[in-house]
């Protein structure tokens, strides 16, 4: 209930410089009031503080002080909530923060659920629902590009986009509406078609910028496959830049994955380097080999190794010849050696590159050349990307299905009756993208993944 004053820890917990008890809430100043003591001749009761002020002071309870503080008092409706907040800056020790949480507590506020503050600015119209999840998104970003994305995201511009196309929506429906209702006022349907197509083609163009967030927000995951010395460990190690995985002249060296991420063009990549992939000697690579495939299973793309300064081998020929679900690249490593390889038959058709593993020669193209296979080409760029979830990207087709049932239903003729009908579905599914009459279960699920005290 938003009459409650809500309180949380708000900075992670552990040692630090600073840790931050928040509150929101009808009750906040009075609260906070009760249990501190402003320092000095001239310190006033919070009561009378002024919005944006920060006070020192103590926080004490039955005459002892627990902590020295600073207190931020910002006064409703201009808060983060549109409500009373109070921020009490303690010393970044859990066990003084959590002294300070239950006095507050004590005092009668009550715990914050998951995202809650957020939750609160949303419902009192502080902000839209995607901006309340691009809150989400900066503190989960994991790339720069993603960090640009999610500030771009809490400026509004997805909020802004679906909302002139609803209100379009809700235009083209108004003169469908008026014919209906007075068959005299003739509002010829077909004029609406191009303002459909067009619509459609927007929401097609959302989805496309919805689809490369999605890469920048999940990441891409690549499987490093080959036989056994061919320099899958020192190709991770060059993409990472640091010596991760164990490179002997030992061939089977590799017996476990080994997985680590990088950013690549702005995008997160979970590289794994594989044990090598042959017919196993003893139990523990049979064990290596099965790791192998499971890795191979959940990759979005594999890099098959052949090493070209040898001839090609049977393992090497079967590795070409199997039929991958996924996407695949020939990488012919040991390129600063002499090619003794011959020539190569595979249906295998992402690409083939020649790299020097060790001294990084052509890698640079080799990741050019996964981020054009993966993305159609189109490197995510700022501007150009939106961190849509599964329940947005779910209306955004149901609302542009709806619109292309329209555009089929005037070019054949249909009754205005039946076009109105698709062009209100439309117009509330697009509500919903909004923020609008969303249930709150949808709700609740949504602010369940922020932290407590976000």
């Amino acid at each position: 209930m938003q009459e409650d004053t809500i309180a949380a820890i708000s900075t992670p917990l552990g040692e630090g410089g600073i840790g931050i008890v928040r509150m929101s809430g009808p009750q906040a100043l009075m609260i906070a009031e009760a249990i501190f003591h402003p320092s000095g001749r001239f310190g006033v009761p919070l009561s009378h503080a002024a919005s944006y002020t920060l006070h020192y002071g103590f926080i004490v309870a039955q005459g002892e002080k627990i902590d020295e503080v600073l207190v931020s008092v910002m006064r409703a409706p201009h808060t983060y909530t549109r409500e009373d907040v109070v921020e009490i800056n303690c010393h970044g020790g859990i066990v003084a923060l959590r002294a300070v949480l239950d006095l507050v507590l004590e005092k009668g506020a009550r715990l914050a659920e998951a995202g809650e503050f957020t939750k609160r600015a949303f419902l009192n119209g502080r902000i839209s629902l995607d901006q309340a999840k691009a809150v989400l998104e900066i503190v989960r970003a994991r790339t720069k590009l993603g960090l640009e994305a999610a500030v771009d995201q809490l400026s509004g511009r997805f909020f802004e986009a679906i909302a002139a196309i609803r209100e379009r929506i809700g235009e083209l429906l108004a003169e469908v509406e008026v014919e209906i209702d007075f068959p005299d006022v003739k509002a010829e349907t077909e004029d609406a078609l191009p303002a459909l197509i067009e619509l459609s083609g927007r929401i097609a163009m959302l989805l496309t910028q919805g689809e490369q967030g999605r890469i920048v927000r999940e990441g891409l995951t690549i499987a490093i496959i080959g036989r056994p010395n061919v320099g899958k460990s020192t190709l991770l190690n060059t993409l990472l830049v640091e010596e991760r995985a164990i490179v002997t002249p030992i061939p089977g060296t590799t017996r476990d994955t080994v997985e680590e991420e990088a950013a690549i063009g702005g995008v997160p990549v979970r590289f794994i380097d594989t044990a090598g992939l042959r017919e196993p000697t003893d139990l523990l690579e049979e064990e290596g080999v099965r790791r192998t495939r499971a890795a191979i299973e959940r990759a979005d793309l594999l890099l098959l190794i052949l090493d070209r300064s040898v001839p090609l081998t049977k393992e090497d020929q079967r590795l070409l010849e199997s039929e991958w679900e996924m996407p695949a690249i020939l990488v012919l490593n040991k390129c600063d050696l002499p090619r003794k390889i011959g020539s190569i038959e595979s249906d295998l058709c992402a690409g083939t590159y020649e790299i020097s593993a060790k001294s990084g020669k052509g890698v640079d193209r080799l990741t050019e050349g996964i981020l054009d296979l993966l993305l159609g080409g189109q490197l995510p760029r700022r501007g150009a990307i939106l961190l849509l979830d599964t329940w947005e990207r779910d209306l955004l087709r149901r609302t542009k299905t709806l619109l292309d049932r329209t555009i089929d239903a005037v070019r054949t003729g249909c009754s205005l009756d039946m076009i109105a009908e698709e062009l209100r579905a439309a117009y509330t599914v697009a509500g919903e993208l909004q923020g609008i009459d969303v249930s709150e279960d949808i709700l609740d699920r949504i602010f369940s993944r922020f932290c407590v005290g976000k």
